[in-house]
């Protein structure tokens, strides 16, 4: 990314993004998984509990990257509908 792309990113991240969860089923998602997660995590015996941490960890940096990806996807789109695309 870019410098302004990464300043807007992190805007977004820091500022914007926790607005949108309203618009999708992100509470209820993140709800159900917390309930689960703490219901699996009880059943495990230590050595399970440090691969589910690592796995958990593997998890949050894939959705991190796919958010990022999500903005870079974004970000080309709003660049292509603000160019001109007709001859003068």
């Amino acid at each position: 990314m870019t410098k302004l792309m990464e300043t807007l990113y992190d805007y977004i991240l820091d500022n914007t993004l926790e607005r949108y969860y309203n618009e999708t089923a992100f509470h209820e998602c993140y709800e159900k998984r917390e309930a689960v997660g703490r219901e699996l995590w009880e059943q495990l015996t230590p050595d399970q509990k440090l691969l589910l941490e690592e796995v958990q960890r593997a998890y949050d940096r894939t959705a991190s990257c796919e958010l990022e990806a999500m903005f870079l996807a974004a970000f080309d789109e709003w660049c292509a509908l603000s160019r001109r695309h007709t001859a003068l």
